[in-house]
């Protein structure tokens, strides 16, 4: 017994004397990275972890050979690799002009692949090689590669290229695309940082090339507008749809549908108080209706009104008799998305999704889904994730092939600005 306690005292002092030296590492790192230059920081990379030599300041480099005797072996190097690496990167990408060193920091952690075998006791030089040559194998450095693409897109008017490559055009995809559970809190707010920019910049964009695209149906007003924000402004079309194809699809999600009002009016009106408490049963039926009155009668009434009927009038019929509550709101709403754009992972069923695109057409198609998330806004995170499934299922396909996704996603991209950001698009009616 007390031998054992003596062990585990040695094993917490030996773990609490590696995290010191790994976080020597890391604060010198920061304080590189925030005041130096990217050329100056992939020197100091390539001298204290790939050429593993002579470094401007030894107790670094000694830091780094004692944590490698400490460590119980790659398990423990690779997030400690990968923290590294963030600490760098992290800082980069705040500055659109230090993005590309990124790429340049991912090629030469690239470069260190090849066999890893080590013969005899190696040196710290040589394990560490090993160690690095193992991160490159790892699921750690695809992350970062993936990332260094994303943040440093190339043409996306090239067809050939796959889905993923758009990636970085659609910031409602990053959290799901980009991060999961188990990756560091620093990299998910980092990612969270580079999702909110990446809105903001959407929204203005849109915001500006729209204001230009009509000013300038009046030639005096398009005289002032170049003379005076020219400079300022782009004038180029942010989205990968055509100009006419882009202010319809924004009017139908901003403007009147019909005569009930715009999609936001038709949320309202469903929430409408009644005289009387509303049972999950009659919730259900308003819901189905709600939905299925935008759907052309043609449509709907062969096949999609049916479907839907079938799977709500299924869906926890144990609650029909039950009062409405908010849980199973937000159940109900997520089950609807399920079913219209895709199972799961595992079962990537969206058959519903491509039959409605096919009869009723994109802009209308992701107007329904729009209705569901605007009737319950905590279910839009939800759909969010319905089309990152999408966007992975199909991400190694050429974009040419798979150009009804892309449109999908520009739609979604659009209803979101028009809907849920502070930019005022109420004039696109006027187009």
């Amino acid at each position: 017994m007390l031998v054992q306690k003596n062990v585990n005292v040695l094993v917490s002092q030996n773990q609490r004397s590696l995290e010191v030296l790994e976080q020597k590492i890391y604060d010198h790192l920061l304080n590189c990275v925030r005041t130096e230059l990217p050329e100056q920081i992939l020197e100091r990379f390539q001298l204290l972890f790939v050429q593993a030599g002579i470094y401007p300041e030894p107790e670094i480099r000694i830091a780094l050979h004692e944590s490698l005797r400490s460590n119980s072996g790659k398990q423990g190097f690779l997030p400690f690799f990968n923290r590294c690496c963030f600490i760098i990167i992290n800082r980069w990408q705040m500055n659109l002009l230090h993005r590309d060193w990124i790429v340049q920091l991912v090629e030469i952690i690239g470069q260190c692949g090849g066999p890893s075998v080590i013969v005899g006791q190696p040196t710290p030089a040589g394990r560490l090689r090993f160690l690095i040559q193992e991160y490159v194998r790892s699921e750690y450095f695809q992350r970062l590669q993936q990332l260094a693409d994303f943040l440093n897109p190339k043409n996306d008017t090239d067809e050939r290229r796959p889905l993923s490559t758009l990636l970085h055009r659609y910031p409602f995809l990053y959290p799901h695309c980009l991060t999961n559970q188990q990756d560091e809190t620093d990299y998910q707010k980092m990612i969270v940082g580079v999702q909110k920019s990446a809105q903001q910049q959407i929204e203005q964009d849109l915001s500006h090339y729209l204001t230009h695209s009509l000013l300038q149906r009046n030639q005096a007003s398009a005289q002032l507008i170049i003379e005076s924000n020219a400079a300022s402004i782009d004038l180029k079309n942010p989205t990968l749809l055509k100009h006419k194809e882009l202010c319809a699809s924004l009017k139908h999600y901003v403007s009147k549908v019909d005569s009930r009002g715009t999609y936001q009016d038709m949320a309202k009106q469903f929430w409408t108080p009644t005289h009387q408490p509303q049972t999950y049963q009659h919730f259900k039926a308003s819901l189905h209706d709600y939905v299925t009155s935008s759907i052309p009668p043609q449509f709907g009434k062969c096949r999609f009104n049916d479907q839907l009927k079938g799977y709500l009038d299924h869906l926890s019929p144990e609650n029909d008799s039950s009062l409405l509550n908010d849980f199973l709101t937000v159940r109900t709403c997520n089950q609807v998305l399920n079913f219209m754009v895709i199972e799961s992972r595992q079962r990537p069923n969206h058959s519903v999704f491509m039959d409605l695109l096919n009869n009723v057409g994109t802009t209308l198609t992701i107007g329904l889904l729009l209705k569901v998330v605007l009737l319950c806004n905590k279910v839009k995170p939800y759909l969010e994730r319905r089309f990152s499934l999408l966007f992975q299922h199909y991400e190694s396909h050429a974009k040419g092939a798979v150009a009804w996704l892309v449109k999908c996603l520009e739609k979604l991209n659009i209803a979101w600005v028009g809907n849920f950001s502070r930019q005022n698009l109420s004039f696109v009616h006027l187009f």
